[in-house]
């Protein structure tokens, strides 16, 4: 199974359209940043809200099904995995070995894009007052467990489908339904919670609530964030929870399929 992990790895590593997603987000920051949307000057904690919480609530739900199903999908087209399995592989490797390269690809994604910003704002600003430290280091880390549900679902989706193509449609497009799905049952008092992990990301990124206070002379906004005990414990037996039954469901699936 190492093997194989490494060598899906290596592929995401080089996969163009991976790097055509990342020049393209990068863009998007880079226009943000020059429009003044994206505010150089800003401390630590105020940037954390501003952009952990606009933009990548709908980026890293997206990133995780792209980055997912080209490391478990794309060389199904082409019967790699049947290869594998014919030529010794057992099939418990073939699955958990993709599931695992793109769930560390995934990880470390993850960690790159929402700390570097903020260090750098941080180095330079300081932390500043909006969020507590140890607030902002409990959403940074819950977003892992939810990230693994997203990786499970697009893990399983992919070997059921054998191909790349239709995980991605659904990672984009799905997910931005979604969002709008929540956003409207809200209105109508039928929130989407635990139901889906992109919904469960929009509620740990959730800083609208916000208040003013007073910070070393100066005013600044501050982000209500409301994590209990509770929410937080709930997040991670679904994310668990939910995602394992979507990870073996699909296992289970592969392991009697026939193959050629």
């Amino acid at each position: 199974m190492l093997n194989i992990i490494k060598e899906i790895l290596r592929q995401l590593r080089r996969d163009l359209l991976l790097w055509a997603f990342g020049a393209y987000f990068a863009i998007i920051m880079l226009v943000l940043a020059l429009s003044g949307e994206f505010d150089l000057d800003a401390c630590g904690s105020l940037a954390y809200g501003a952009y952990v919480g606009d933009s990548l609530t709908l980026i890293l739900p997206i990133a995780a099904g792209i980055i997912t199903s080209r490391g478990c999908g794309c060389d199904l087209r082409d019967k790699t995995a049947n290869y594998e399995v014919l030529f010794g592989k057992r099939r418990y490797e073939v699955y958990f070995g993709r599931f695992f390269a793109s769930l560390i690809f995934v990880f470390i994604l993850t960690a790159v894009i929402t700390l570097l910003p903020i260090l750098f704002l941080t180095v330079k600003n300081g932390w500043g007052g909006s969020l507590a430290a140890d607030k902002a280091l409990t959403i940074f880390g819950m977003l892992f467990p939810i990230l693994f549900r997203a990786v499970c679902f697009y893990t399983a989706l992919s070997f059921l489908a054998s191909h790349d193509i239709v995980p991605m449609i659904i990672a984009v497009i799905g997910s931005g339904l979604l969002m709008v799905s929540a956003a409207i049952m809200a209105e109508m008092d039928y929130p989407l919670t635990w139901h889906t992990a992109v919904t469960d990301l929009m509620r740990l990124l959730d800083f609208s609530n916000t208040g003013s206070g007073f910070f070393k002379g100066r005013d600044i906004t501050v982000y209500k964030v409301d994590l209990p005990a509770k929410l937080i414990v709930r997040m991670l037996l679904t994310s668990f929870g939910i995602g394992s039954a979507w990870l073996f469901g699909g296992y289970a699936i592969f392991r009697k399929r026939d193959i050629s």
